[in-house]
This record gives structure tokens, C-alpha cells and sequence, in this order.
């Protein structure tokens, strides 16, 4: 990690001096002791492993400024190809379920960008729903949300009525969990492991949501890189796998 710190160096300077890195490179001015000692903390926690998001207690999402507190996922730049999708196919007026929806940064950016819209956000961790509020809170979106604990595994007689569900779940195979580098390992295993072959949330979610559709099922899961050809497999209806900016599969998007 330390030899990436370089280029890190825009983020430090938003950090330290709420500056971008060229302003702070080209007014000359000497650095404040405080932000030295500040910058020399930074660095010891994220060469120990420590995220860098946590570290900072925010990452860039979209096109907003996501709180991150430790023992929630990380907010991913990938999950911003989800985020796009429902912003664009979500029909009017729209009720979304933001499914594990760890920090709220979905639901967040989805409300900010289809202000027609209604969230609700779920999750089995209570710190993550407390993070999902506060973000919503933050951009003023949480009279347009509601927030509660849900178990994708248990029942879900009681599920609301939604047009969409949007859903980053855990999908990292137990092969691939034993590869995971330090700083990922920091982040909390109930958000990233999805079972034996990284398939258990969608299975669950796929048929146990049924019943929850006002309409046809319309989903939009995040998938793994490789997972692409499995989730058609999975899906009863028609599907369409979108990749990322790398050629990864990174949505999958199911429509009954």
C-alpha cells in the first residue's frame, strides 16, 4: 500500500486542506504543522491496512461526498454503472427497494438524480442503517426514504410493495474471500461474502421477490467480473448484463 501513496495524493490534499492537489502544488506556501502530522497519521493507518475511507471518514460516490465509518462496505467507484442504469429505467414516479444497502450510497444518488422518486433501504446490520440515514439525512433526502432492518433469508411476508429493487449484495465465492488483500479485509465479511460460490443472495433474492412487484419484476443487481454468464442462468425472465469501464460484467439487469 505505501508504494500507491503518490497516488493517493489528491485525496490527502481534500483531506488535510479541503484543497485540490494542484492548488495546494502551485500557491507555494508552506505546510501547517498540523496538517504534517495529520498527513503522518494518515499514512500510518493506511500502510497498516487500514482503508483509506475510513481513515478519511468519506469517498467520492457519484457525485457525492459518502460518509464511511468502519464495520459498513466501501462505497465502490463500479456500483456508480448500477446507480446509472436505475437512473435512466426507473419508470415515473418509482418506489425503489435499495436492497443490503450498507452506507445508503444507491439510494442516495438514485433520489438525488430521479427526484420522482421513493426509496426504501434495507439491511441486516444496524450500522449500516445508521450510516444509510445519516447519508440520506446529509443530502436531504431522508423524508423521501424509509430505513429498516430486513433479512434477504427470512421471511418476506411483509415486504413492501416496490416497482424496482436495486442490490449490491455480498458476492465473493469462499475461494475468493481467502484472496481478498489487508485493507479489504478491514471491511466487514456479512457485506462481502455471497456463500460457496458467491450466488446465495441472488438466488434468495430472485425468487423470494416475487411477490413484492407491483408489476413486472424489474431488478438490477451489481454482479461480480465473472458472474455474468451465471445470473442468466439464475433468472427467470430476460436479462442483460452491462459491463464496466474495464469490460467487466458489473450489472446485471432483470426485467419480467
Amino acid at each position: 500500500m505505501s508504494a500507491r501513496l503518490g497516488d493517493e495524493a489528491p485525496a490527502f490534499c481534500w483531506y488535510l486542506f479541503d484543497r485540490s492537489f494542484s492548488d495546494v502544488r502551485s500557491d507555494g506556501n508552506e505546510v501547517p504543522d498540523e496538517c504534517v502530522n495529520r498527513y503522518g497519521e494518515c499514512v500510518s493507518r493506511v500502510t497498516s491496512g487500514e482503508p483509506m475511507q475510513y481513515v478519511f471518514g468519506y469517498t467520492p460516490f457519484y457525485d457525492l461526498q459518502i460518509v464511511c465509518r468502519p464495520g459498513v462496505l466501501i462505497p465502490r467507484y463500479d456500483t456508480e454503472v448500477l446507480v446509472g442504469e436505475a437512473i435512466k429505467t426507473l419508470p415515473p414516479g418509482a418506489v425503489f427497494a435499495d436492497m443490503c444497502c450498507g452506507s445508503g450510497c444507491i439510494a442516495a444518488a438514485v433520489l438525488r438524480h430521479r427526484p420522482d422518486t421513493r426509496a426504501v433501504c434495507c439491511d441486516i446490520s444496524e450500522e449500516a442503517l445508521s450510516l444509510a440515514w445519516d447519508n440520506l439525512e446529509k443530502y436531504g433526502l431522508a423524508d423521501r426514504a424509509r430505513v429498516f432492518r430486513f433479512d434477504v433469508f427470512g421471511s418476506w411476508e411483509s415486504f413492501p410493495l416496490i416497482d424496482a429493487l436495486l442490490c449490491n449484495p455480498p458476492y465473493i465465492s469462499a475461494a475468493d474471500m481467502e484472496k481478498l488483500p489487508e485493507n479489504v479485509r478491514r471491511e466487514p465479511a456479512i457485506a462481502l461474502y455471497g456463500g460457496e460460490d458467491g450466488l446465495d443472495f441472488y438466488r434468495v433474492i430472485i425468487e423470494k421477490s416475487k411477490r413484492c412487484f407491483k408489476g413486472p419484476a424489474h431488478i438490477i443487481f451489481e454482479i461480480g467480473y465473472d458472474q455474468g454468464a451465471a445470473l442468466t442462468g439464475l433468472s427467470p425472465h430476460p436479462c442483460t448484463i452491462k459491463k464496466d469501464l474495464s469490460g467487466n460484467d458489473r450489472v446485471c439487469i432483470i426485467r419480467g
